[in-house]
């Protein structure tokens, strides 16, 4: 955390970030400070670097003081002298020069130091020479003539400039408060590049006339010789200095030179292993008495020091030849090099060319066939050949340029040439077209079929994933099929069956998978919607069954949901004495799904069986009713034989018994035994076969016989009673495992105790003859809630689903569905009871 102490007043940290009530308000900085910052000296403002800015009085008179050109490295050398270079006492010489030592001790770093301490230095000696009496003399002004055109310019300005300095004390000659400064204006003049007024020695004259300053300038200022302009093109690289041209003199010509300059001429030997620097008139000391000069060259005498010089000259000339053959002998390597690589792309070349003019024959080709199948297609009868015969040409054409040539196929965008052509001669052949209601002039299903299958393979080719057949398809089939499959008559299922069953062969799977679920489900649903159960004479699986081998499970698992929401309602009334929803349910078995067949039966079945086996079946020897037994007992073929065999062990048996043993132990008649035998074969075959080979039931009926073999032999009948007792919480358990073992629940092996057992009643919210939705309805109205069918989420087994407040509920039955959302996403619909879906609602 850095401290902002001194940049805000009031500030404070408060969980990491700082807070402030203002700004501490700073002074701006100056110029002194931003160049010299730190190393600059301000000692008014003491305890500050800032130094205190100087106005000037407006009201004083304004004075010219002439100044000197200095160096800063000799500042304490020009001050030696005084002001204006006015030479000190001889008594002060001494003094001064121990000052200026003690300065070069101590000489300061910075500029304003070193101006600092040169005005503390004048004024001391001013104050010395003031206190020994002497004055010193004030500078005597400077004998310059003036420049004759000096203030010409004047007379056509008006002299401004004149008159201003007129008023500033200036009465002529030169400038200062002694006329010691210069006469005549500064001359600008052409100085060497970045150099200051007085740099390197360098002296100005100020007391020149304007004609000295003329001619000094211009020996001073020697114009730059131009250059040459170089011509466009010459030097293409920019910073590239062009080569000097290397010029070859005689010795005469250099002596010629040399004496015309009358300067000696350098002449430089290369002759030997050394290299000597001489003059021309020298030049006979070069020969050694070996050479001698004749004419433009020299000619070597038959001295033998010549040789070493001779030999190094012939080491120089083998070395520079053998140089000179190893350039040639890489240059022909690498022209060797060069042209067998230039070989090598002439051949890749010729190849490209090669398969580019095969390729612009099979392109003329293409364009050829195409042309021709477009004449021959245009010059067809339809009337004759039929509706699809120019369908057929393009197809004939496309198939045999992609067996031919299938790179070029690709390769030019044929695919989409062919989809173009396709899709127009289609369009014209099914115009009109009625897929249910089949026209001689338009083309039937099974040559619509024959002619999308030629298409898909051209479009499609072998991997069968090009996009531009279900485009085709889209454009020319898919519309007209929609119509039909929207529109038809479901229970006149021959017709829409036999078309999707033609068409399958030509559509893509995701395109029929699409027809079935956005076309015929749909129209299914809606069937399903206007069917009634009880009023409409013909069973809906008589029509719906023939749909199963067609649509896919998804479908349906929304239909089945429906026809089984429709028959539970329709089942609230029903009696069991009544065989109609048998008839209905029956055909069911086997199509429906185990778990949602046993759901089903559990709400809207078992429960009237049961009440009817238990009220409804009397077991009395002199007043028995078979019908009520019948009725329950039919329903083997679709209820599981353990919920049959539980609810004959706990409501019908127990009767039977009883009725058994009183006849058993009543007087004996004479035909008692053979009446008892009757009335047992007669129960016995009551029971289907199914049923009474289940094994609760078999050990009933053994019982039975065991109690009138015990009766016809008088033998005592509680025994068998007891054992009979004992049995029954087992075999009741059995039945409670094979319900498990199929996940049907324990529900049907309850005992009748707990069956009819009366429970505790729920105090309805808004009366007991109200239906679920008029409950909520209610309910809403009352609390203030929304309730309103939810058109996002549609259909929920077959039920509408609807919005309660902020929850998504259907009501299936007399039981409510809630959606209970997960955390990361998605969730599940379980049944809620109202007390709790008000809570969630809320």
């Amino acid at each position: 955390r850095m401290s902002m102490d001194g940049d805000y007043e009031g500030g404070v940290w408060i969980d990491g970030e700082f807070y402030y009530e203002s700004k501490v308000e700073r002074r701006a900085q100056t110029k002194e400070e931003a160049t010299y910052g730190v190393f600059g000296n301000f000692e008014d403002y003491p305890g500050s670097r800032a130094r205190k800015l100087q106005t000037a009085s407006l009201a004083k008179p304004m004075n010219f003081v002439g100044g000197d050109l200095y160096k800063s490295a000799d500042v304490a050398d020009q001050y030696k002298g005084g002001v204006s270079g006015a030479a000190p006492a001889e008594g002060d010489t001494k003094k001064m020069e121990e000052e200026d030592n003690d300065e070069e001790e101590a000489m300061p770093k910075s500029a304003l130091e070193i101006r600092r301490q040169a005005r503390l230095e004048r004024e001391k000696r001013r104050a010395v020479e003031e206190g020994a009496g002497r004055k010193r003399p004030p500078p005597k002004p400077r004998a310059v003539k003036a420049d004759r055109d000096f203030g010409k310019w004047s007379k056509t300005s008006g002299g401004l400039g004149l008159k201003m300095m007129k008023a500033m004390g200036y009465k002529g000659g030169g400038l200062g408060k002694h006329s010691h400064g210069i006469v005549n204006p500064v001359k600008s003049k052409l100085r060497p590049q970045q150099m200051g007024l007085g740099y390197g020695g360098y002296k100005e004259k100020a007391n020149m006339t304007q004609a000295e300053l003329d001619d000094d300038g211009d020996k001073e200022e020697k114009p730059r010789a131009q250059k040459p302009k170089k011509r466009p093109g010459t030097n293409w690289r920019a910073g590239k200095k062009k080569p000097a041209k290397r010029v070859y003199k005689t010795v005469d010509e250099l002596k010629e030179e040399a004496e015309k300059r009358n300067a000696p001429e350098l002449v430089i030997d290369m002759r030997g292993p050394h290299v000597r620097v001489t003059s021309l008139d020298k030049v006979a000391d070069l020969n050694d008495g070996t050479e001698q000069i004749q004419g433009d060259g020299w000619t070597p005498t038959g001295s033998a020091n010549t040789l070493p010089e001779l030999k190094w000259n012939m080491d120089a000339l083998v070395e520079h030849t053998e140089s000179d053959v190893h350039k040639t002998l890489q240059a022909i390597t690498n022209r060797e090099n060069t042209l067998k690589a230039l070989h090598k792309q002439r051949k890749v070349i010729a190849d490209r060319v090669e398969k580019q003019k095969k390729a612009a024959e099979s392109l003329e080709l293409i364009v050829t066939l195409v042309d021709t199948a477009r004449d021959r297609a245009a010059s067809i009868n339809v009337q004759e050949e039929g509706p699809l015969a120019r369908s057929g040409v393009y197809a004939d054409t496309f198939e045999m340029l992609r067996d031919r040539h299938p790179q070029e196929f690709e390769l030019y965008g044929l695919p989409r040439v062919a989809f173009a052509l396709g899709a127009e001669s289609l369009k014209k052949a099914l115009r009109g077209w009625r897929p249910l209601a089949p026209s001689a002039s338009k083309p039937n299903t099974l040559e619509l079929t024959a002619m999308l299958k030629r298409w898909r393979v051209v479009l499609e080719g072998d991997e069968g994933t090009g996009a531009f057949y279900q485009e085709l398809l889209e454009e020319t089939v898919l519309s007209k099929l929609a119509i039909a499959l929207s529109s038809c008559d479901v229970r006149q299922f021959a017709k829409p069956i036999a078309l999707l069953e033609h068409l399958r062969p030509a559509l893509p799977p995701p395109v029929y998978r699409h027809v079935l679920l956005e076309y015929v489900s749909p129209r299914l649903r809606s069937e399903l919607s206007n069917w009634r159960p009880t009023r409409d004479p013909v069973p809906v699986h008589t029509w719906i069954h023939p749909w199963l081998d067609v649509l896919p499970g998804r479908a349906l698992g929304d239909l089945f949901s429906q026809i089984r929401s429709k028959l539970a309602d329709a089942l609230r009334a029903w009696q069991p004495l009544d065989g109609s929803a048998l008839v209905l349910i029956e055909p069911w078995k086997g199509v429906w799904d185990r778990r949602d067949m046993w759901d089903f039966l559990s709400r809207s079945i078992l429960p009237k069986l049961r009440h009817l086996c238990a009220r409804g079946v009397q077991v009395n020897p002199k007043r028995e009713d078979p019908m009520p037994f019948r009725a329950v007992v039919r329903w083997h073929k679709v209820v599981p034989l353990h919920a049959l065999a539980s609810m004959l062990l706990t409501d019908f048996f127990p009767k039977w018994v009883k009725a058994l043993v009183a006849w058993l132990r009543a007087p004996p008649t004479p035909d008692k035994f053979e009446q008892v035998l009757r009335w047992n074969k007669g129960w016995s075959s009551e029971i289907p076969d199914a049923l009474k080979a289940h094994p609760v039931v078999e050990a009933q009926m053994r019982r039975g016989l065991d109690l009138m073999n015990a009766a016809i032999q008088n033998e005592p009948l509680d025994p068998i009673l007891q054992s009979m007792a004992k049995a029954f919480p087992a075999q009741q358990e059995a039945l409670r495992r094979e319900a498990q073992k199929y996940g049907e629940g324990a529900a049907a092996a309850a005992p009748a105790a707990n069956a009819s057992a009366p429970k505790k009643a729920r105090r309805p919210l808004l009366g007991g003859d109200l239906s679920v939705k008029e409950v909520l309805e209610k309910l809403a109205s009352k609390m203030g809630l929304e309730f309103m069918p939810n058109l996002k989420k549609g259909m929920r087994d077959g039920c509408e689903v609807y919005t309660f407040g902020r929850c998504n509920i259907y009501i299936k039955g007399q039981t409510l569905f809630v959606h209970v959302p997960a955390r990361g996403g998605g969730g599940a619909w379980k049944p809620f009871a109202i007390e709790d879906l008000l809570q969630m609602a809320k």
